[in-house]
């Protein structure tokens, strides 16, 4: 390739290396949730799981950058429908799918391509911590 263009092969850069340390950090920071108004469902049918997926997703970090992109709503909308089918083990579903989330910039790996970043959830850093407690401290002795 001319000029050491990417083909996109390899892993992805480690935001934490010196390397990127040293990079102007260019990526976009998205809100640990979108409060914006959702948008109508596009589509002239839709299940209620459809319904239900498609909130979920309006309310998430990656929706802020939907509207920042003026993403149509019915991009989403198609992602939403074709990775409800593919739970069902439709595999022409399941291609769809991957194939909207690295448009949409969802997976993670999907974000690093769109060079995204989700901002630190302030309100869950303040909560306190539960301590975590193995399974045999929860176990009790029981007298026979």
């Amino acid at each position: 390739m001319k000029g050491g263009a990417r083909t996109g092969a390899g892993a992805p850069r480690d935001p934490g290396s010196i390397r990127s340390a040293n990079r102007k950090d260019d990526s976009i920071e998205l809100p640990a949730a979108y409060d914006g108004p959702v948008p109508k469902w596009p589509f002239p049918t839709g299940t209620t799981r459809e319904r239900s997926v498609w909130a979920k997703l309006w309310r998430g970090p990656h929706a802020a950058y939907w509207v920042l992109r003026k993403t149509p709503p019915n991009q989403v909308a198609s992602y939403v429908r074709f990775s409800i089918l593919a739970e069902s083990g439709d595999t022409r579903a399941s291609t769809e799918a991957r194939q909207w989330d690295a448009l949409l910039g969802i997976s993670p790996a999907a974000m690093n391509s769109h060079k995204l970043r989700i901002a630190a959830d302030e309100v869950q850093a303040k909560r306190p911590v539960k301590k975590a407690s193995s399974s045999r401290s929860r176990l009790k002795i029981v007298n026979e």
